[in-house]
């Protein structure tokens, strides 16, 4: 029975070493219950490595149906994590929705729809996928206040030469476009943050995924800066911005991922889009539409555990966090955690170490409780 499912696995793009096969044979044998008793005690040894600078950890699990949510140290207030550019993956959706309802068309010209007199032969569709480059007259992290952000980001320059890197300044316009084209449709003058918060909290019915969070929350995840995102461009833009922002917890991603395989979230069609676009950033991590990691044969570059199938995609915040769907085995998990040094504002050097071994950890043991149940389900 394992060798069959472990078969279907790989014919689908999961990879296994002969250890990890070794390692699932025994861990599928238990219950999901003592799985996530064991990976508690993993994660929590993590924790306890003061070299690895992380001092608060949730995990969340989502497995054909089943949730868990790991959360240590548990505390009595509602956990609110920074998530950084995951925000991006919400100016995706609200983007997708808006196309579907004809209100933004892919391949208009981002001049024609807002006064940026420097994106010549840049389209919206051009920003979505990250091509070429978008750069400003000097950092937007260096303005002195909003209106200083907003007339920089005025500046901004479009530059064909057959690249495609990653950039938070084109998911910033992108925003700006959104912002225009609802207001236009509903003849009002709302910021970003107001429109994006009550979108998420209408139309997804997210308890709490929200910017510039208000009330007994605990804010994790951001340094010193309260109930304000550690990026600094988005600090001076009052806490918002299509790229970063975005505070939330591994409950919230939960109920996205169940949206996200009940393709309430994309449809398949804009998924196959998806799956199909890539582009290599300056770092060489295979990415597509917002910056969205795909499957490499190099897990520790895209943050998608090699067990895992090649129909999965991941996003990840400078914060440290990060979200991950297989669409094959229907397995999520997030994992956000509070690792910025609130005396440099930075993470430690050994990070991103503790960070791809107990995503790869997580991962394996997904996949042990997919096989668990796959198990349960043929007997019965």
């Amino acid at each position: 029975m394992i060798d069959t499912i472990i078969n279907k696995l790989e014919n689908k793009g999961c990879i296994f070493t002969k250890q990890e096969k070794e390692q699932l044979k025994k861990l599928s044998l238990k219950s999901h219950e003592i799985l996530i008793e064991d990976l508690k005690k993993i994660a929590t040894k993590y924790l306890d490595n003061e070299k690895f600078g992380v001092n608060n950890i949730s995990i969340g699990i989502f497995v054909k149906d089943i949730k868990d949510i790991i959360e240590i140290p548990k505390v009595k207030e509602i956990k609110l994590f920074d998530i950084a550019s995951i925000t991006k993956l919400f100016t995706l959706k609200i983007y997708y929705d808006l196309e579907k309802q004809k209100l933004i068309n892919n391949n208009k010209y981002v001049k024609n729809m807002l006064p940026f007199k420097y994106m010549d032969d840049c389209k919206v569709i051009d920003i979505i996928k990250m091509r070429n480059k978008i750069e400003t007259t000097g950092k937007l992290s260096e303005t002195k206040n909003q209106l200083d952000f907003t007339k920089r980001l005025y500046t901004a320059k479009y530059t064909k030469n057959d690249e495609s890197v990653y950039t938070d300044i084109g998911f910033i316009i992108l925003s700006e476009i959104i912002r225009e084209q609802i207001n236009k449709s509903n003849k009002k003058n709302e910021t970003y943050k107001t429109i994006l918060n009550r979108y998420l909290l209408k139309n997804l019915k997210l308890k709490n995924t929200k910017f510039v969070p208000v009330g007994n929350y605990k804010i994790l995840g951001n340094g010193n800066h309260g109930n304000l995102p550690h990026d600094p461009k988005t600090r001076i833009n009052h806490g918002y911005s299509g790229a970063a922002g975005l505070f939330s917890n591994v409950e919230d991603f939960i109920e996205i991922a169940n949206k996200i395989f009940n393709y309430s979230f994309f449809d398949k069609n804009y998924l196959n889009k998806i799956f199909k676009y890539y582009f290599l950033d300056e770092k060489n991590r295979k990415r597509s539409y917002s910056g969205m990691y795909l499957k490499t044969d190099n897990n520790d570059n895209c943050y998608i555990p090699n067990t895992f199938s090649k129909l999965s995609i991941a996003h990840q915040g400078y914060t440290g966090s990060i979200v991950v769907y297989d669409f094959y085995t229907k397995i999520h998990f997030s994992i956000f955690v509070d690792a910025i040094n609130k005396e440099t504002d930075l993470k430690s050097k050994d990070f991103f170490l503790y960070l791809h071994k107990l995503k790869n950890i997580v991962g394996l043991y997904c996949i042990a409780i997919y096989m668990s149940i796959c198990q349960k389900q043929c007997k019965l």
